[in-house]
Formats: C-alpha cells, structure tokens, sequence
C-alpha cells in the first residue's frame, strides 16, 4: 500500500533562493534514484514565499526508509540544515471505507 509523505518547511528569508534550487534539484534526484518513489512535488505558498510544501509518494514504507537512508537525502539535509528554520512532516495511507 502506497504511503504518502507531507511535509511544510519554513526557509531563512536571505536563503531563500539557494533553498529552492537545492529543494528542486533533491526532488528531481529522488525521482531518478529511487523506483519507490513514485511522486515528489514541491509547492512554494502565494502568500509566504519562505514556506514550501513537499507532496511525496512511496510504494511503501520501505521505499521511504530507504529515501531517509540514502547519500542523496543525507547531503541535503547537510546542505540545508542551516537554511531551514522549521519542519513539520505527516504520513498518510490510502482510507479505505469498511465494507457493509
């Protein structure tokens, strides 16, 4: 069952620039890379440009574990650290209604 990975990240206004070419560049890198990952999207807010918001989908949660384990996500983080002033993430799963 696919699992579905938000995220909304708050980036340092003089950063902003640098934050969204290297959120681009991991998105893009992620979908060459690995094969559970099925879906990688990046939203910037109209209304906050500092605010992005990340729309990820995996086969599972193993594509995922493997995504948090991979060089690829490990140098991003790196990269950014200092850049990204706050994180939230949530995990979906696909609701599926109870039979009558």
């Amino acid at each position: 069952m696919a699992l579905v990975h938000t995220a909304h990240l708050t980036c340092r206004q003089d950063a902003l620039e640098l934050f969204k070419w290297r959120l681009e560049q991991h998105a893009q890198i992620t979908l060459d890379a690995e094969s559970g990952c099925h879906r990688f999207d990046v939203y910037q807010s109209s209304e906050n440009p500092a605010l992005f918001f990340l729309f990820e989908v995996y086969a599972d949660q193993a594509a995922l574990d493997l995504h948090r384990a991979s060089p690829h996500y490990l140098k991003f983080r790196a990269d950014t650290a200092d850049w990204v002033s706050e994180r939230k993430w949530w995990f979906w799963r696909a609701f599926e209604p109870r039979q009558s």
